[in-house]
């Protein structure tokens, strides 16, 4: 950590005073690195090229005016970047702030309209793989979103052999059950929990991307699937990007695979159940 302590002053050009244990990553330890006047977060991990795709994504999303926390510095063991402080602001305000942050950022999309990324992205501790990247959302969220995280689900023991079948059978028909003449590429954050949103009197921040481009209201799903935000949110959205007629009965269930999916990977037993809701539901 001294070396450490050595260089990140370099990169700031400030003496630091202390480096303090913060919060376990889903990849590494999270410290506070404090100077004379300010703090920045100091995110830690083994040797990859994760924190520096996560750098590249913030660095990415910023160059629409959106808020991310400023990137100073990153390698394969560490990125360092600015501390956003957060103040309450009431559930209505936060509410309306993410609906702003989002119809900006789903306001997104890329000349060659296609789904995915420019290179490969991560969630959590998974990469997601965009090399493949598809003109056909239906193609690309099974091939490269839902299939994939099945295989991690079913090598880590925690769904079958089964279960991996019917997702098979889901992927294959999302062409008959979901309209994508109407979908063109947004650009989606790709692991909006509450967490990764951040408030204060300057409106909203998103922390710790998952970046590609999709369908905006596959974000919208994963809203739903953990409460995030409730009707003021969606009223404010719509204003901006209406939702689809077959969004709550359709979508919903199609899109909170993938999310449910990751959840699986990591923890488990609990979101298996979610799992199986969802698949009744879609009455495969």
């Amino acid at each position: 950590m001294e070396y450490l302590q050595a260089e990140l002053s370099q990169c700031l050009n400030q003496e630091i005073c202390s480096i303090d244990f913060f919060s376990q990553g889903q990849i590494g330890d999270i410290y506070k690195v404090n100077t004379a006047n300010n703090t920045y977060i100091l995110k830690t991990s083994q040797p990859s090229d994760r924190l520096q795709i996560e750098a590249e994504m913030l660095i990415d999303i910023k160059k629409y005016k959106i808020g991310v926390p400023e990137v100073h510095a990153s390698s394969e063991t560490y990125l360092l970047m600015d501390l956003i402080e957060e103040q309450s602001i009431g559930t209505e305000a936060e509410a309306l702030a993410a609906a702003r942050v989002l119809t900006d950022l789903h306001s997104v999309t890329n000349e060659s309209r296609m789904y995915g990324y420019y290179y490969d992205t991560t969630i959590a501790s998974f990469v997601q793989k965009n090399e493949q990247t598809q003109y056909n959302w239906g193609l690309f969220l099974g091939q490269m979103r839902i299939m994939p995280m099945a295989q991690v689900c079913y090598d880590k023991g925690q769904i079958s052999h089964e279960t991996v079948s019917r997702l098979e059978r889901v992927c294959r028909d999302l062409y008959k059950r979901i309209d994508m003449s109407k979908i063109t590429p947004s650009l989606l954050h790709g692991d909006l929990w509450r967490g990764d949103i951040l408030f204060n009197m300057n409106g909203a921040t998103l922390i710790d991307p998952a970046l590609y481009f999709g369908d905006r209201e596959m974000e919208l799903a994963f809203i739903v699937m953990f409460h995030t935000f409730g009707k003021s949110f969606f009223d404010a959205y719509n204003e901006v990007h209406p939702l689809s007629n077959d969004f709550y009965e359709t979508k919903v269930p199609l899109y909170q695979i993938y999310p449910i999916l990751v959840h699986t990977a990591l923890y488990g037993s609990t979101y298996r159940g979610e799992l199986e809701q969802v698949l009744k539901r879609l009455q495969i």
